[in-house]
């Protein structure tokens, strides 16, 4: 179109004004405009193309860029009710005036001259005044044009020529055109010149303007919103969620700063990193909000990029502890996994920021760097500067353990030293939360913690072995939970040692004697020279019940007295004899055994009470063979100094034993029978009772008339023995002899009156009288009376 008229094809469709093709290829910079004036038509012509209508009064700018990287610079305004188009051809590489971009063009006086690009516009002052007046958005509104960007496919035109066609364009809403290209004249001022001149856009026009293909398009105040996926910047709306992009944070502090140029001659462009070096170069201190995105953006690189940009930012990484917990966890993450795939020059950095986030009490979710992730230098550093606050935050009485453990790991990282009545308050703390039942998880120190702190393991391997003399069993638990280096331990640590091996031993061993064998075996010192390990292998064995009487006496075997009274462990046998010698004939046998090894073993350990019970044992052993006398005598004096309760196993066993051998039968002693009806006690009785009511010795009357008579004579004996006696004794005639006759033959009752008769002819007698009251009952009950 070299005469300007509307309407022919352009270079890339339906275009108006474009300079000649001659001058496009001429010798000079060809930057000759065409200035095109119509009516109606061309505004309907634009319209159609997609291009902004300006209103009365004010111009808007569109830079398109076409095949090949030449580019278009258009200036619209409103004249006389028509459309003036003013088109600027750019040829790829062509600079210019000043280096400047584009934008910076639209509004230079050469427009109405016909020459805009002849001479370098004079700056813009406000732009900075802008910038700072618009800083809570610079940040999203960069971070919006380094998408649109580094958008995969930005800047390459498709195979008709139109650049970006279909692309998502960046909207930016304001309220006049001029305030959209201060905006991106503020991008561009960032930005490196050959992103800035491409960054194709329109200040202002409608909705349709966004379908342009432009990377930047200006809308107008209340816009309908953006569609999925796109991005608006509304300068009357607050700014929405943070910036996490790198790049638009640094280049926006930059533009407070007053040094947006720094942004822009960063390289690689529009990479955050770059930037924040490149103006760490320069002495800048690098704000807090963009160091805490630093960490995220590392960890986002893939792990071929990563040690690089580490290594352009590793002094700027160790120069400042982390200021957030965020910060703190990206940047130990990003240690984590450069950690022996990267250089140690770059890794330090990181594992010095991991140190300072520790001491600085943010989490990192890591463990503690190692020495050797250090420099030499870089440790001494971080000593001289850590030094102090470390010492003081360890001393802290109320620090919990597990960052006091991580503490004194970050002390023995940079050779910090450690009072000694520090480590010793650190391990009562360390003590105390481990052995607090249940313990809490997060009191406890990570796996492997302690086994680089022999100091504190000398003081607190100690306090455990103690804990664990006390409390085998909840010892035991510690151990499965917690990593305790043992072989740090400056003393022996028999009672931790024993607590470690006991599930193994448990499980490789044949039964719980051997199982305690094993660990007597190899405790180290033998219990010889420390007796307690004995009752520490005891109750490490048996741990859901006791040992029973054959265990306990292989445990007394064992070792001799002197040891087990220092051990303690003859409680644990007073226990079993009393538990196990009421059992079986065989256990009580095995308990009268026991007690009889103690009665010689602990006499002077035995208390009242002890020596009360297990003579109650012995007393059942005698009464069940036949020896001694005054059984019933000996039993109830024996109560009340063994405080044996009525319902107690001991107690019953031995009035069972007692009552089934005073009740009449074959070699039942003489005598006896009287004691226990003087007793009075009534357990007893009823213990005398239950045996005679028991189903055996009811066949036995009934078969026996000799047993009969004489358990009439025993029944009938003693009135005088009191009422205790008289009850039980009336109750056994009518509940057990009495229905034992009723269905007795002649010849049955023939033969117990034979046996009554050789005691006297009144025994005969008061049976008969006895008796005949159980016919006249049984006539009663027959008749129904």
């Amino acid at each position: 179109m070299a005469d300007g008229r509307s309407g022919d094809a352009g270079p890339y469709g339906m275009v108006l004004g474009v300079v000649d093709p001659a001058a496009a290829a001429g010798g000079s910079p060809a930057l000759r405009p065409v200035r095109v004036t119509a009516g109606i038509e061309v505004v309907r012509a634009v319209a159609a193309l997609g291009w902004p209508v300006p209103e009365a009064g004010t111009s808007v700018g569109v830079l398109d860029v076409l095949p090949g990287g030449t580019r278009v610079l258009t200036r619209l305004s409103a004249q006389g009710g028509g459309v003036a188009a003013h088109c600027v051809h750019l040829p790829a590489g062509a600079r210019l005036p000043g280096g400047r971009a584009p934008v910076a063009f639209l509004d230079a006086p050469g427009w109405g001259s016909g020459d805009p690009l002849g001479a370098e516009p004079p700056l813009s002052s406000s732009l900075g005044d802008f910038a700072r007046a618009r800083a809570p958005w610079v940040a999203a509104f960069l971070e919006g044009v380094r998408e649109v960007l580094t958008r995969d496919g930005a800047g390459a035109p498709d195979a008709e020529g139109t650049a970006y066609e279909g692309g998502v364009p960046f909207l930016v809403a304001e309220k006049e055109p001029s305030l959209v290209a201060r905006w991106i004249a503020l991008a561009c001022a960032v930005l490196p010149p050959e992103r800035a001149g491409s960054l194709s856009f329109t200040t202002y026009g409608p909705r349709e303007a966004a379908r342009s293909g432009r990377l930047v398009v200006g809308v107008p105040l209340g816009s309908a919103p953006a569609v999925a996926g796109q991005r608006l910047l509304d300068g009357a709306l607050p700014p929405g969620e943070p910036v996490t992009d790198l790049w638009a944070a640094g280049a926006a502090w930059l533009w407070r700063e007053g040094r947006p140029a720094l942004a822009a001659g960063a390289r690689p462009a529009l990479d955050g990193f770059a930037l924040v070096a490149a103006a760490h170069r320069e002495g800048l201190t690098i704000p807090a909000p963009v160091r805490a995105l630093l960490p995220d953006a590392l960890d986002a690189l893939p792990a071929n990029e990563l040690p690089h940009a580490v290594g352009a930012l590793a002094d700027l990484l160790g120069a400042e502890a982390p200021a957030s917990d965020a910060e703190a966890a990206g940047l130990a993450r990003v240690w984590a996994r450069l950690e022996d795939r990267a250089p140690l020059h770059v890794t330090a950095p990181l594992a010095g920021a991991v140190l300072m986030a520790l001491v600085a009490d943010r989490p990192t979710g890591v463990p503690v760097p190692g020495a050797t992730s250090l420099t030499a230098s870089g440790r001494a550093a971080l000593a001289a500067r850590l030094g102090p606050r470390l010492r003081e935050a360890v001393a802290e009485p109320t620090l919990g353990p597990r960052r006091s453990v991580a503490l004194l790991q970050a002390a023995a990282v940079l050779g910090v030293e450690i009072a000694g009545p520090v480590l010793e308050d650190v391990a009562d703390r360390l003590v105390a939360a481990l052995t607090r039942v249940p313990a809490e998880e997060e009191a406890l120190p990570v796996p492997g913690a302690l086994a680089g702190l022999p100091e504190l393991c000398a003081v607190l391997l100690p306090r455990l072995e103690r804990y664990a003399a006390r409390e085998p069993l909840a010892a035991q638990a510690l151990l499965d939970v917690v990593d305790v280096p043992l072989d740090a331990a400056v003393r022996p640590v028999p009672h931790l040692r024993m607590c470690a091996g006991a599930a193994s031993a448990r499980a490789l061993a044949l039964d719980a004697v051997a199982a305690w064998d094993e660990l007597l075996r190899t405790s180290r010192p033998s219990w010889s020279t420390e007796p307690a390990l004995l009752y520490t292998a005891l109750r490490l064995v048996w741990t859901e019940q006791p040992p029973g009487l054959a265990e306990m006496a292989h445990i007394l075997e064992a070792a001799d007295s002197d040891s087990h009274r220092a051990a303690g462990t003859w409680r644990e046998a007073v226990a079993a004899a009393e538990r196990g010698g009421t059992g079986t004939e065989a256990e009580a046998a095995a308990g009268r055994a026991l007690a009889a090894h103690l009665f010689r073993s602990f006499p002077a350990e035995l208390t009242p009470r002890t020596r009360a019970r297990l003579r109650l044992l012995e007393l059942a052993g005698d009464i069940a063979e036949g020896r001694g006398t005054d059984w019933a005598e000996q039993a109830v004096a024996l109560r009340e100094p063994g405080e044996v309760a009525e319902s107690s196993g001991l107690l019953a066993h031995v009035y069972a034993v007692l009552g089934a051998a005073v009740l009449r039968q074959p070699g039942s002693p003489e005598g006896e029978l009287y004691g226990l009806a003087r007793s009075g006690d009534p357990e007893l009785l009823a213990a005398y009772r239950q045996a005679a009511q028991s189903a055996g010795f009811g066949e036995r009357l009934r078969a026996d008339p000799a047993t009969a008579a004489g358990c009439f004579v025993d029944w009938t004996a003693h009135p005088g023995a009191g009422p205790a006696w008289e009850t039980t004794s009336t109750a056994l005639l009518d509940d057990v002899l009495r229905p034992a006759l009723r269905s007795a033959s002649r010849a049955h009752l023939t033969a117990l009156t034979t046996a009554l008769a050789a005691g006297g002819p009144h025994r005969v007698s008061a049976f008969e009288t006895w008796h005949q009251r159980t016919r006249a009952s049984r006539w009663r009950r027959l008749l129904g009376g």
